[in-house]
């Protein structure tokens, strides 16, 4: 009888310890079931970095989280908006091929809610509650930089300058308006000695400035809309053993900043591809729980009340350590 007794009072004892044990220890987080896709443009340097914030902050919201790559494809990227309908996504997160794909994809998507990052689609097409789009004003980069080579021009005592730019895929609106911006506040006289797309790729720009070279065209600046192609021109340069000039980039990569600390290049913008990608799963997270947009932090709500925006940040060998740490 007592043993019965002493082992029913160990076997509660037992119990006891087990509950408080369980109650000291949290549980594990429960999974929110939420599934976002990202369909991405393509990959570049600057892209990767969209797409990482992208991935990491869905993780920290327990966030599943799909990404394909179109490869530039029309035909591609439109199949990734049938698979996530499809597949029931609760989202779906694009970096645009093209503009022209805008009113497309958002019929594919139906109810889907659908954020477009980075590349500005055709806003007109967007309806406020189930759209959005995350990016940065694309006028800045061009307006910085025009500064910078006003400021160059004063500083030399330089009365002309002969520059050779370097831009991006034709009929996007980065590219449109970074151009549009650099011919409106460049002040300095000047003549574009080569002007011509090399589509946003280091290799494409190393091949023209090469030819340039070789050509024998002589130039003063050159101006890029990418960090990628500012990195192709200074090696194309480096390449035929001549002397850099000035060449200014956009987007402040790591490779890009990391070209201004070696002296490849003199200037780029900073492009914030983290703060894009994190408030995009921001905002397709307030959209599926039929949220206002006004609860994304980190940007600035446009009156169409569809566009977050934030913005670019200028960056020379005086503040690039900042970028590189």
């Amino acid at each position: 009888m007592i043993k019965r007794i002493f082992a029913a009072l160990l076997c509660a004892m037992a119990a006891a310890c087990l509950s408080g044990c369980a109650e000291q220890t949290p549980p594990p987080e429960e999974h929110t079931g939420t599934r976002i896709a990202l369909s991405m443009a393509s990959r570049d340097q600057f892209l990767v970095t969209v797409e990482t914030s992208v991935l990491e902050h869905a993780a920290k919201n327990q966030v599943d989280c799909t990404v394909w790559d179109a490869g530039n494809d029309y035909v591609v990227q439109m199949q990734h908006v049938k698979d996530a309908r499809e597949q029931g996504y609760d989202a779906l997160i694009v970096n645009e091929v093209s503009p022209s794909l805008t009113r497309g994809i958002l019929r594919e998507a139906e109810d889907m809610p659908v954020v477009f990052v980075n590349r500005e689609p055709e806003m007109s097409a967007l309806t406020v509650g189930k759209n959005a789009y995350v990016g940065s004003d694309d006028s800045e980069p061009g307006r910085f930089q025009a500064a910078w080579l006003n400021d160059y021009a004063e500083e030399k005592g330089l009365e002309h300058l002969n520059i050779v730019y370097l831009t991006g895929i034709e009929g996007q609106a980065s590219t449109i308006a970074r151009r549009e911006s650099l011919m409106d506040h460049l002040k300095v006289d000047h003549d574009f000695v080569y002007d011509s797309t090399a589509q946003f790729d280091r290799a494409k720009a190393q091949v023209q400035v090469g030819m340039l070279i070789e050509a024998g065209r002589s130039f003063d600046a050159i101006v890029a809309q990418n960090d990628e192609m500012a990195i192709g021109a200074a090696m194309a340069m480096q390449a035929a053993g001549k002397e850099l000039c000035p060449i200014l980039g956009i987007d402040g990569t790591i490779a890009g900043c990391q070209g201004i600390r070696d002296g490849m290049l003199s200037f780029t913008v900073r492009q914030p591809g983290d703060e894009q990608g994190r408030a995009a799963v921001d905002a397709a997270l307030a959209l599926i729980a039929g949220e206002s947009l006004d609860t994304v932090s980190g940007v600035t709500l446009g009156e169409d009340e569809l566009s977050l925006m934030i913005p670019y940040e200028p960056v020379d060998a005086e503040n690039v350590e900042e970028y590189i740490s």
